[in-house]
């Protein structure tokens, strides 16, 4: 009995295995979504401090490289010092050649003794000799019957000359033939004002970024402020905030945007990212509102308040360290809006010229016909760092709402 007892219980007992897990504290800021956004972020903003290390990013401004040059890993090379697959074709392919006839009526230099240069019209010893090969003399004035069916020697002739006049066309790798030959001092290649994309990559990225925090962190302060005092005095205070918080929110941002831009000269990046931050306060303003009255009616604000707590000390020093997810979340998502709003008005031309930025880059793309030209390196570089942060942000999103919610956790229930 005992030992069968012993057997039973022993199996009723769950076996422990022990497994690797990263949130062994049971902490929620450590959420794998946050994380991989988080580092994705700090990778892109990283790429101009640690990136000027290796690279020279001089090579950014125009004129400091070759033009045009496809990067060569691209399809169509083989290695830095070979020639393009197009042109090891094209030295190989027979090339149509004119009679020695035409050669020499057409290399023969024309000598004149008269002062003037003589007669334009009169004709050479050599051309009168090299005539009858090249194209038979027709008798009439007028250019004979166009009815007559040509000679031998013209029909001959024809397919000799629309064979020589006829362009080759490019088979296959040939869409980098006219451009020149790759090296890897330009790993992702270079645009036609002569700059590295790399370069490019290195400074604009950050700069990219650095417009979207600032417009995001003066917009997020504002709204921090106001959503904050319209919660929890409410009152009058409460009307007027938010009948111009709604006021402002359903104007048109970026045709605004547009037209301020087009009146600015120089634009800046600081200047930039505070013509986006007239526009990004009234969302978190809204948002911290609508917190802020669900909370102040909380044990705790009560507690507060009855001590003799100050409003400021309450708002900013009781409440708002339980709503710093919900703020975080709202951060990124107001930095991903004014990165989106800084791209589209620099891809209309209205962003900082002088200085090498993202959406700038696809804008001077653009401009130059680059998809046409098949210069996917120049307008697809950016378009990647671009995807790179969006996905990045959106992750921070993410996870920030999963850290604020516990229900969006998915904990695993064991048995």
């Amino acid at each position: 009995m005992t030992t069968t007892a012993q057997r039973v219980s022993s199996g009723a007992q769950p076996q422990i295995r022990k497994r690797f897990r990263l949130n062994r504290w049971d902490s929620p800021w450590l959420n794998p979504k946050f994380l991989i956004g988080l580092s994705m972020v700090l990778f892109v903003m990283l790429l101009g401090p640690i990136g000027q290390l290796f690279w020279d990013t001089r090579l950014a401004l125009p004129a400091s490289s070759p033009l045009n040059l496809p990067p060569p890993w691209a399809p169509g090379y083989t290695s830095e010092t070979d020639k393009p697959v197009v042109q090891q074709v094209e030295t190989v392919r027979p090339r149509a050649t004119a009679t020695p006839a035409v050669e020499s009526a057409a290399t023969a230099p024309a000598v004149s003794r008269s002062i003037t240069g003589g007669n334009p019209f009169a004709r050479t010893p050599a051309a009168e000799q090299a005539q009858p090969a090249a194209t038979p003399a027709r008798g009439s004035l007028t250019g004979g019957n166009p009815f007559a069916t040509p000679r031998a020697t013209e029909s001959a002739a024809a397919p000799a000359a629309e064979q020589a006049q006829q362009p080759r066309q490019a088979v296959g790798a040939a869409a980098y033939a006219r451009f020149g030959t790759p090296t890897w001092a330009h790993p992702l290649g270079t645009e036609s004002s002569g700059r590295d994309m790399l370069a490019v990559l290195l400074v604009g990225a950050p700069r990219s970024l650095r417009i979207g925090l600032i417009a995001a962190s003066i917009g997020m302060a504002i709204g921090v402020l106001l959503g904050f005092t319209a919660g929890y005095l409410g009152g009058w205070v409460d009307s007027v905030i938010r009948t111009i918080s709604d006021a402002v929110i359903v104007i048109p941002a970026l045709a605004v945007l547009i037209v301020i831009g087009a009146y600015v000269r120089v634009l800046q990046i600081e200047n930039m990212a505070l013509l986006l931050a007239l526009f990004a306060w009234p969302g978190p303003t809204r948002l911290i509102r609508a917190q802020v009255l669900s909370m102040r009616e909380r044990g705790y604000v009560q507690m507060a308040r009855i001590s003799g707590a100050s409003s400021f000390h309450i708002m900013f020093l009781e409440m708002m360290p339980n709503m710093l997810p919900y703020i975080a979340a709202s951060f990124t998502g107001n930095v991903s809006a004014a990165i989106l709003a800084a791209t589209g008005l620099e891809v209309l031309g209205l962003g900082p010229t002088r200085i090498p930025t993202l959406g700038m880059t696809i804008y001077y793309a653009i401009s130059a016909a680059a998809i046409l030209r098949g210069m996917w390196w120049w307008w697809g570089v950016p378009i990647v760092a671009l995807v790179i942060v969006f996905s990045g942000l959106f992750l921070m999103t993410v996870g920030l709402d999963e850290i604020a919610n516990p229900r969006l956790r998915g904990r695993k229930v064991t048995a």
